[in-house]
């Protein structure tokens, strides 16, 4: 008798079965399909999750209950304040930058009236002088309001007339954009 190796039965064939050597007496085995598990092993998985199940929900319960009991309020209140001091002091120190900006910008302009009159004539250098005296002048508004009054003038100012704060909005944003490249590139 010639000894031939067993299939393993971890391994399992579909389709045809294979012949046996001449002379082998043991019986051909039918072909093991994919779909040959019993209900036994379905019920033992059934018996294996349920516990793991009955843990999960525990936990969501417990967890559920722990959050409820938790006051939010307390917690986000002083993040709240905090938030709105930091805004504040943010908001004051850009009034000044931007207020001293004005102030540079109204003297630029002034300074270079002479040489707009002197290359363009008198009435351009008038021109520039009134465009340095609004400038230094929303720049003397700007210093002496709060952050508050400035907040509630351009809340009014927005529902008095959206377009013109919508439009303004876009070229503040452009020119932010553009010197914001600006210094990204030096």
């Amino acid at each position: 008798m010639v000894d031939t190796p067993e299939t393993p039965t971890a391994k399992r064939t579909t389709g045809k079965s294979r012949t046996q050597p001449a002379g082998d007496t043991t019986a051909t085995s039918s072909p093991v399909t994919e779909n040959s598990g019993s209900t036994a092993g379905t019920s033992g998985w059934s018996a294996q999750i349920a516990p793991l199940k009955e843990q999960a929900e525990k936990a969501a319960r417990t967890a559920a209950s722990k959050i409820s009991e938790v006051d939010w309020k307390a917690h986000i209140d002083p993040i709240k304040e905090q938030a709105s001091k930091t805004a504040m002091s943010a908001a004051t120190v850009a009034k000044d930058k931007t207020g001293t900006a004005m102030q540079s910008l109204a003297k630029l302009i002034s300074d270079t009236a002479g040489t707009v009159d002197a290359k363009l004539g008198p009435q351009y250098g008038d021109y520039a002088r009134q465009a340095a005296e609004s400038v230094a002048g929303a720049a003397n508004s700007l210093d002496s309001k709060d952050v508050d009054q400035l907040m509630a003038e351009a809340r009014d100012f927005v529902r008095k007339s959206p377009a013109v704060a919508i439009g303004a909005a876009a070229v503040v944003g452009f020119v932010l954009m553009r010197l914001a490249k600006g210094s990204d590139d030096s």
